[in-house]
């Protein structure tokens, strides 16, 4: 039996994403890692970071800009809200039911200071995208030199 074949960090992110499918969907009555309230559930949310700013995306299909709160503050945003179930067929019999309804709330804290002043955010399509300017006195800066 040879070892050469085994990588172990490929084992590890194995491990890491059957951990994330596990845990990934909220059950009603449980949380993951203060992430979720009971009977919340969690959207996909992608973060990334510029030179110049953090841009978070969220996955908030058929919701309504005012019933999504955006909080920054103490180097972190919050994303929270509510989506309330609507459904027009109530005398049907579902035999599976897979749409998230109820309160969701996440959290993200940002390695820098953003300028809250400057946040802006945009819902289109069920995507709901904020941009968080990092602020100036944080940003590297070059410093020339000046030669006498």
């Amino acid at each position: 039996m040879t070892l050469m074949n085994w990588d172990p960090w490929r084992d590890i992110a194995d491990m890491r994403t059957t951990f994330n499918r596990l845990f990934g969907e909220v059950v009603p009555g449980t949380a993951v890692a203060g992430q979720a309230m009971p009977g919340a559930w969690m959207m996909p949310v992608d973060v990334a970071e510029t030179a110049d700013e953090f841009v978070v995306k969220a996955e908030l299909p058929g919701m309504k800009p005012e019933e999504i709160e955006i909080t920054v503050a103490d180097n972190q945003v919050t994303l929270r809200g509510q989506r309330a179930e609507a459904r027009e067929d109530k005398g049907a019999n579902y035999i599976r039911t897979e749409r998230r309804f109820g309160s969701f709330h996440r959290s993200f804290a940002l390695s820098t200071p953003v300028d809250d002043a400057r946040v802006t955010a945009t819902y289109k399509d069920g995507i709901l995208e904020v941009h968080l300017p990092k602020s100036e006195t944080v940003k590297p800066r070059q410093i020339r030199i000046q030669s006498e």
